[in-house]
């Protein structure tokens, strides 16, 4: 192992997990990559290929598989005599295996097998508990390999990211020196990755001591400035150009003819990515097809030079500040979730009333947040204050913020907003009496109030009566008044008879004789007690 430490700390805390050193060297991903000739180094972008694919193959940025090939051997499996290149620290191959971790002699023929057992352990790395990670950081983020490339060579204290003399970065550790080679290689400088916030009390370790460095600091916060391999993209995507000038190719190589781009144009990727061509380029990048979002424009562009665009994940099944009446199932297309601070599965569904704020985010950071509410539960039965014949407006108070649905004789007329003191009011033509006018309420979640009905009260007095003469001899008091009204007969204050109008408008109403000139009141009144008044004088 190209390194300054020695072969042993490889295999620190590495469980003997490599299926016995039973890798295949016909594996899929190999076979992508054309023939292997035996002792003979396969041209350099044969050697992107397997790297590239062996990478993909357990799902690693290939930048970082190809960068520890170049800090390890410089992309070499053999010397210029076809000879397997073997360190004095026993590190074999391309990728600087040493020989007490699978096969030795595959190690030094098979460089299929070499690349597959540095990956495979590169891998295990990865998923060792004791290593700090980058929070809400996933295995496509080059950052997030930081500390497994630090322990495939191992986490000795020559390796430690502060110095312990002075607290200063150490900028000379080999996981340093591997993600320069990212820089330098696969994104051609144009990139800088994001630095770890680290501090002096982040490891403790004796310099002096070759005992592995103890992480004292397992979750690091960056919250901008990640970098998730290009590799990983898909057909369809939307990328953008990361440096002023990028070139778009027409063909996947440096030579062919180009148009200058412009900073944070975007492009959709086309296509799967092409190695350099001719195979002897030394390029560690590869070309994606891309297509301008307006479909006229095609070519290549080098994955040195783009980045996903940072799209926020997709939530399905609740909006913001929307509430809703029922239970909600909820998905989202990619990143981790919280809700109410508390994990959260994808699928999972919501019943419980409250209030809820969901975050969603993705490995680059990209964040949804959607504050949400499940209320299950009926407004009250909205107040209406009384509607008669002569009335222009209808009051009355509801749930603040419920819309309140007015209806009159069985038909919707209009709806209002409950003001914050839960007040409400209608403007309406006058309606006659005995219509029916209903008010509900339905709150922002959906759920509707039991209905408040009432009926239009009649407040209008009845036409005057027309009445008959009255004589000194009349026993009878006949004329016309409003259908079934009530006519009544005072004299001063003294009811002297009554009777019901009927279904012609006519009255007669018995009565004893009465003096001449005695003064009578003849009263109609109808069914809501609205009364009008006519006085007679008795004549002889």
């Amino acid at each position: 192992m190209k390194s300054t430490i020695l072969k042993v700390g490889l295999l620190t805390s590495l469980s003997i997990g490599l299926l016995g050193g039973k890798v295949s060297a016909a594996t899929d991903w190999s076979a992508k990559c054309g023939d292997i000739k035996q002792k003979v180094n396969p041209s350099n972008q044969q050697i992107n290929c397997l790297l590239t694919n062996a990478a993909l193959n357990k799902n690693i940025p290939p930048e970082v598989v190809k960068s520890i090939a170049m800090q390890e051997s410089s992309w070499k499996q053999f010397d210029d005599k076809g000879e397997p290149i073997v360190t004095s620290d026993n590190g074999i191959g391309i990728m600087q295996v040493t020989d007490s971790v699978g096969d030795p002699e595959r190690l030094k023929s098979d460089i299929v097998y070499n690349i597959e057992t540095g990956v495979n352990i590169l891998d295990q790395k990865y998923g060792l508990s004791a290593l700090p990670k980058i929070k809400d950081a996933g295995r496509g983020i080059i950052e997030n390999w930081y500390f497994p490339v630090m322990a495939y060579n191992g986490t000795m204290p020559v390796n430690s990211p502060i110095k312990r003399n002075d607290g200063s970065r150490n900028l000379d550790t080999y996981q340093d020196e591997v993600f320069k080679i990212i820089e330098e290689q696969s994104f051609l400088s144009s990139t800088k990755l994001a630095q770890f916030p680290f501090a002096y009390d982040d490891f403790t370790y004796d310099s002096n001591s070759s005992v592995s460095i103890k992480f004292n600091k397992l979750v690091y916060v960056i919250s901008n400035g990640l970098h998730e391999s290009p590799y990983f993209l898909k057909k369809g995507d939307i990328v953008k150009v990361t440096i002023e000038g990028a070139r778009l190719r027409t063909q996947p190589n440096t030579s062919s003819s180009s148009t200058a781009q412009s900073l944070n144009k975007e492009f959709v990727i086309n296509g799967d990515f092409q190695y350099t061509e001719p195979n002897s380029s030394s390029n560690h990048f590869v070309w994606f097809p891309v297509k301008s979002t307006d479909g006229k424009t095609t070519g290549y562009i080098s994955s040195a030079y783009i980045a996903k665009k940072n799209i926020a994940p997709i939530v399905i099944g609740v909006k913001n500040n929307i509430a809703y009446n029922k239970d909600v199932k909820i998905t989202f297309n990619e990143g981790i979730a919280t809700l109410n601070s508390a994990g959260f599965k994808n699928g999972q569904t919501v019943s419980k009333e409250g209030k809820y704020t969901l975050v969603v985010k993705d490995e680059e950071s990209n964040t949804t947040t959607i504050n949400f509410t499940i209320d299950k539960t009926k407004p009250s039965t909205p107040s209406m204050n009384t509607i008669t014949d002569h009335s222009t407006t209808i009051t009355g108070t509801a749930e603040a913020g419920s819309t309140v649905r007015l209806y009159i004789s069985g038909k919707y007329q209009k709806s209002t907003t409950a003001a914050s003191n839960k007040s409400y009011k209608f403007t309406i033509s006058k309606q006659k009496s005995g219509a029916t006018v209903i008010v509900t309420a339905t709150d922002k979640a959906g759920n509707v109030s039991a209905n408040k009905s009432l009926k239009v009260l009649d407040k209008t007095a009845p036409a005057v009566p027309t009445v008959n003469k009255v004589t000194t001899k009349s026993r009878t008091v006949t004329g016309s008044a409003e259908k079934y009204a009530t006519v009544k007969i005072y004299r001063g204050s003294t009811l002297i008879g009554h009777a019901t109008v009927n279904s012609s408008g006519r009255f007669s109403v018995s009565i004893k004789a009465q003096s001449a000139n005695t003064s009578l009141k003849v009263y109609a009144v109808d069914k809501s007690g609205n009364k009008s008044v006519r006085t007679i004088k008795v004549v002889k």
